[in-house]
């Protein structure tokens, strides 16, 4: 009898702590599942933060003062070539190898850039040597792009999209005097596209300017002959200097 008993007692003493356990397991497993959309939430949360901060320059630096020079100098060679004052043009052209010299060591991580730089300079040197109006004006201005992709990549007061514009605006103008109705097609759609990207940042700033550069991208999209081309470049031209002021 005792023996039965005893052995009655102890089935009902594992029965017992059985059921503890299985009961704390499952109260650990609510709590785990319970904590763990959090901690996926903070997980997500972490890992979103390098993709967003992908997205802006990778330096946070300003613009080496070499290459704002050099994109600067292009410029001035465009528009002395432009005037065929092949006299200036020289100047500005000797500055702007000076530039490129120097853009060679105050630029990290953009060796091919820089060498499609340095290929640009000569290629622009010939022409303002030949005094070849028409490649002299289309290296100079390639060689603005080139310079304006290359300071994606620093902090800009301006956005970059500007400057790209500034250079369809001037593509315009050579493709005009060129005659080649082809290019000036390819150069409208590069402008829109370009437009289009930049446009929610001019709205932000002044949706009359926005509308008024929407305005002037159609005339550049709907222009049938190349005087009509030029015509309207001059106009984005001096538009592209507003969209610049918004941002000084």
């Amino acid at each position: 009898m005792n023996t039965t008993t005893r052995t009655k007692q102890s089935r009902d003493w594992w029965n017992t702590a059985a059921l503890a356990v299985v009961a704390v397991i499952a109260f650990l497993m609510i709590w785990l599942n319970a904590c763990s959309p959090s901690s996926q939430s903070k997980t997500s949360n972490a890992a979103a933060k390098p993709a967003a901060a992908s997205s802006v320059n990778t330096t946070g630096a300003s613009v080496p003062t070499s290459l704002a020079n050099a994109g600067e100098y292009g410029e001035n060679v465009y528009d002395y070539a432009k005037a065929n004052d092949w006299k200036n043009a020289g100047v500005k052209l000797a500055a702007l190898k000076d530039a490129v010299n120097k853009v060679r060591t105050e630029v990290k991580d953009q060796d091919k850039a820089v060498d499609r730089l340095a290929a640009n300079v000569v290629a622009l040197d010939r022409a303002v040597t030949a005094k070849d109006r028409q490649t002299a004006m289309r290296e100079a201005n390639r060689l603005t792009l080139d310079v304006a992709n290359m300071t994606a990549a620093y902090k800009l007061s301006v956005p970059v999209e500007v400057t790209r514009l500034d250079y369809y605006g001037r593509e315009l103008e050579v493709w005009a005097q060129a005659q080649d109705v082809n290019k000036l097609q390819v150069t409208a759609r590069e402008m829109r596209q370009t437009w289009d990207s930049l446009r929610p940042s001019i709205q932000t700033h002044s949706a009359p300017e926005a509308k008024k550069f929407d305005a002037l991208v159609a005339q550049v999209e709907s222009a049938k002959t190349p005087a009509a081309s030029a015509r309207v470049a001059t106009l984005v031209l001096n538009e592209v200097d507003n969209l610049e002021k918004l941002f000084r």
